[in-house]
């Protein structure tokens, strides 16, 4: 959504197979235009003036839409596996690469990437990183799915300035208009709950089994999607905020207290004994998850390649979100 009420969808023409963004006008009841992508799994990100950002992960690229835009108004090229766009206030766009295991930052109106800023632990290697969201103050976070940890960048900054363990698999990030971040996990019926300026995850909140995408919205409640398959198996689900469970918890009963609903799931990832017990385990699942990613994005171009393609070059995250533990499966 971006300032002006303007909706944009990742589409795919049912006739032709061409990958569209469609776009909706404030109070409109359908699709008014659609302006051609790449083929490819594409996360839409919409700065503060409507300029929106299309990341391609086949293509290593990032389309973009000037605002209340008919066509891409240019392409610039990031880091490989470009998959998630966050976007600060100053209109300065953060593209994760998960392949590289950077971010590329490009600045409002440019055509070029400014820098690239490494955010895994050894350079040259990826940690994965997938979701990306910016601070109210510029501070962009980063997850690192297969290190367990979210990257925390300074406004201005190249370097990483701290990590943040968040055990699980870290794969979405979102932050309140007060600074809280709040992180999803693939294999944590959770969301870890972060302190602005803080550089550990306080007490988690519970929330069904493979949480998906999240955003938080005015009010200050999070907003989360459960992907599933086939039709009627998703839900999106509204929680309170990290303050109102605080506020409204008994002094003896606090918000990380056993006793709530999804605790059981939940302490596996926040008690040091349920992590060093599942810590093997995880570890496997995360690398099958990626490396099925990996299989698959490889598959799909081997097929571009040969004409025979039939499902999106690119569906970078499907094994991550499609219910996160089961890699087999299709978005």
């Amino acid at each position: 959504m971006a300032p002006d009420g303007y909706l944009y969808l990742a589409e795919q023409d049912s006739a032709t197979g061409q990958h569209v963004v469609g776009v909706i006008p404030a109070g409109a009841s359908g699709v008014a235009r659609s302006i051609p992508v790449s083929r490819g799994n594409h996360l839409i990100a919409a700065g503060p003036d409507g300029t929106v950002f299309v990341p391609n992960p086949a293509e290593h690229t990032v389309s973009i839409i000037a605002p209340n835009g008919s066509t891409v108004d240019r392409t610039v090229t990031v880091g490989a596996g470009a998959v998630e766009v966050a976007v600060t206030k100053d209109g300065t766009a953060f593209v994760t690469n998960q392949d590289d295991g950077t971010v590329s930052v490009i600045p409002a109106g440019a055509k070029t990437v400014s820098r690239t800023i490494q955010v895994s632990s050894t350079p040259g290697k990826t940690e994965n990183p997938h979701g990306i969201a910016a601070g109210p103050d510029g501070t962009i976070y980063v997850t690192n799915i297969s290190s367990d940890q979210v990257a925390v960048i300074k406004p201005g900054a190249d370097t990483v300035a701290y990590r943040i363990d968040v055990p699980g698999g870290p794969t979405e990030a979102a932050v309140g208009q007060d600074g809280t971040l709040y992180v999803a996990s693939a294999l944590s019926p959770a969301l870890a709950v972060i302190a602005p300026g803080a550089t550990a995850a306080g007490p988690s909140i519970p929330t069904e089994s493979n949480p998906g995408h999240i955003a938080v919205a005015p009010d200050g409640t999070i907003i989360v999607t459960r992907p599933g398959n086939g039709t009627g198996n998703g839900s999106v689900s509204r929680y309170a905020s990290a303050a109102s469970v605080a506020a409204s918890a008994p002094a003896s009963a606090p918000a990380s207290a056993g006793t709530r609903a999804g605790d059981a799931a939940e302490n596996l990832w926040t008690s040091p004994a349920g992590i060093a017990g599942a810590a093997g385990a995880a570890a496997l699942l995360i690398t099958l998850l990626i490396v099925a990613v990996q299989r698959r994005r490889t598959a799909a171009l081997r097929d571009r390649a040969s004409g025979t393609e039939e499902h999106p070059a690119d569906d970078h995250s499907a094994g991550i979100w499609s219910g996160h533990a089961d890699a087999g499966q299709s978005k």
